[in-house]
């Protein structure tokens, strides 16, 4: 009773709650290491994208957890949890490597065979196809509804997944959570780009390798916005909407039917190697800046179809990476126009055997194809600019990009979304009670959901208000 979670911060019961949350969380993590001790097997592509958007997603995410709750004690002076910090960091190198090793069998299947080579999955849509595939459709068959798109950077499907289970719990609104093949490289232009309505995605070769939409480019906020007024739509940043009254807001969006409002939180952190070590604080707070967003949305401006998407994910680390993490490409190849720690790309690049070798015409469905290279697994190519935070290659933690549809429930279906407790029976009748001990049996009549809340009973006999037995939680 004294670990609750309701104790208020700064408590001993507080600390104790958030200690073992982070042992349950790390028992999660190293439990599936136990199970799958022989490494990770698929039968292709397909499954292990289908697993890793069911269930193994739930790794990234324990191990953020996990490192929450963590760095939360040990900045009140506690280090209890230090030596299941190391055996968490093991384990989860263990799953990334495994991961890079089972993945990395479908990349490079033989001459010309591997995933990079054609880069499509059966009934997952690329994220190139995102506006054809998903706003569209909307916009065409409700002729009233307006559609909001809310895209925030290197926001990855396990943070993603976690925002939706919170929403199922909240009253009248409902989020399902899709995916999408993200682009390769997986980098901010080139995703964000892709996300636009757009009949051709284009480079212009120049200093900054510019990605084009339609010979437009798409760099800034207002060029997007540019670029969504022929479809009836503008672009806003996340804060410059927040920032809006009620009425202000309404006034905003009153001309358009499709809005996209950008929001970076998570990669402008780990991005920078002063910051990269928060990106998991970043992370945090970005669930919550896009639940308020939603609120917002939904509350104040009207907004009944609302879709969260992002221009990739991430991998980050604890662990410094060593030498052995690192793909030495010793001097670029010749045609090589822009250069990263997790991608190349460039002209006539040639191939190497420490890399895996595409072209963006393929993996990204641009025009004027341009190759690129990119680490196998989890390496990088060097570690400036710091290199525990990475994304541009193709780990599932990059590529799965989440599409989440959160929709405002009405009539029936609004009923049925109001949040409620388990409800509890008794089994049997009890009408004498003849000895000092007696047995009470009690049935849970609901399971427990997003929807409905688990319920703590306290039990006892009493004549009147008096006691008259102990009380059993």
């Amino acid at each position: 009773h004294w670990t609750g979670p309701l104790a208020r911060i700064g408590e001993k019961g507080y600390l104790y709650h958030i200690i073992y949350n982070a042992i349950e969380t790390a028992g999660k993590l190293l439990s599936f290491r136990a199970q799958n001790i022989l490494g990770l097997s698929y039968a292709d592509a397909k499954a292990m994208y289908d697993a890793y958007a069911k269930e193994l997603f739930r790794n990234d995410q324990l191990y953020r957890l996990f490192l929450e709750a963590a760095d939360q004690v040990e900045l009140r002076g506690w280090d209890i949890l230090k030596d299941l910090r190391l055996a968490v960091e093991d384990c989860y190198s263990w799953y990334v490597d495994q991961v890079a090793l089972a993945w990395g069998r479908f990349m490079e299947q033989g001459t010309g065979k591997g995933l990079i080579h054609h880069w499509s999955l059966p009934d997952i849509k690329n994220q190139q196809d995102f506006y054809a595939g998903f706003v569209d459709p909307v916009l065409k068959s409700t002729p009233q509804t307006k559609v909001y798109v809310i895209i925030s950077d290197a926001f990855r499907f396990e943070a993603a997944q976690e925002l939706a289970r919170d929403i199922n719990g909240k009253y009248r609104l409902k989020a399902d959570l899709e995916s999408l093949l993200g682009v390769l490289p997986s980098y901010t232009g080139l995703g964000m780009a892709a996300l636009l309505p757009h009949a051709a995605l284009d480079y212009k070769v120049n200093a900054n390798v510019d990605i084009l939409v339609d010979q437009k480019p798409t760099a800034a906020i207002e060029q997007r916005a540019k670029i969504l007024s022929s479809a009836q739509g503008t672009a806003i940043q996340a804060e410059d909407l927040l920032a809006m009254n009620k009425d202000q807001g309404r006034e905003f969006v009153k001309p358009w039917r499709v809005i996209y409002i950008y929001h970076n939180r998570i990669d402008a952190t780990g991005d920078a190697a002063v910051s990269e070590s928060k990106v998991f604080d970043a992370t945090r707070i970005a669930i919550n800046d896009l639940s308020a967003l939603l609120s917002f949305i939904i509350n104040n401006l009207n907004g009944s179809l609302v879709m969260v998407t992002a221009d990739h994910g991430f991998l980050y680390q604890e662990k410094v990476p060593e030498v052995a993490d690192k793909s030495g490409l010793g001097t670029k190849p010749a045609g090589t126009l822009k250069a990263k720690k997790r991608y190349l790309l460039g002209t006539d690049l040639g191939k190497a055997t420490k890399v895996w070798h595409g072209n963006t015409g393929i993996t990204a469905g641009t025009d004027s194809s341009l190759d690129f290279w990119i680490p196998k697994g989890a390496n990088r190519f060097h570690f400036a600019g710091g290199a525990r935070y990475i994304h541009g290659g193709a780990m599932l933690q990059e590529i799965v990009v989440p599409v989440m549809i959160v929709k405002e429930l009405r009539g029936q279906a609004k009923e049925k979304s109001v949040i409620r407790r388990v409800e509890i029976a008794p089994l049997g009748s009890v009408n004498k009670v003849v000895n000092n001990v007696q047995r009470f049996e009690f049935i849970q009549t609901d399971s427990v959901s997003e929807r409905v809340l688990p319920r703590k009973l306290s039990v006892s006999l009493r004549e009147g208000e008096e006691l008259i037995s102990n009380e059993i939680i």
